[in-house]
């Protein structure tokens, strides 16, 4: 599993604000399919640094996954806003 920002301001503004974001899981489904793919997100972050919306368009088997991670996101205090990056989803190689 690759987790890679996009490659503009958005995301080098992310990196700096974020603090905390745990790798998403791979779907069992996309595992026994040998699917990989990516996700693009917006999540919406409030006062205290907390994720409390997400809104995720790409590959729709790595939704759930994605929303869980990106839900457990920490970011800095007093930087409300909202923040998008990309998530790819690859298969580990033998």
């Amino acid at each position: 599993l690759v987790i890679s920002p996009e490659e503009n301001l958005t995301a080098a503004c992310n990196q700096r604000v974020r603090i905390s974001c745990p790798a998403p899981v791979m779907p069992v489904k996309a595992q026994a399919l040998r699917i990989e793919g990516s996700v693009d997100y917006a999540a919406w972050v409030n006062d205290k640094g907390d994720v409390y919306s997400v809104d995720i368009t790409g590959d729709e088997v790595f939704f759930r996954e994605a929303e869980v991670a990106i839900k457990k996101c920490k970011f800095m205090l007093g930087h409300p806003g909202v923040y998008r990056d990309t998530i790819k989803f690859s298969l580990v190689k033998p």
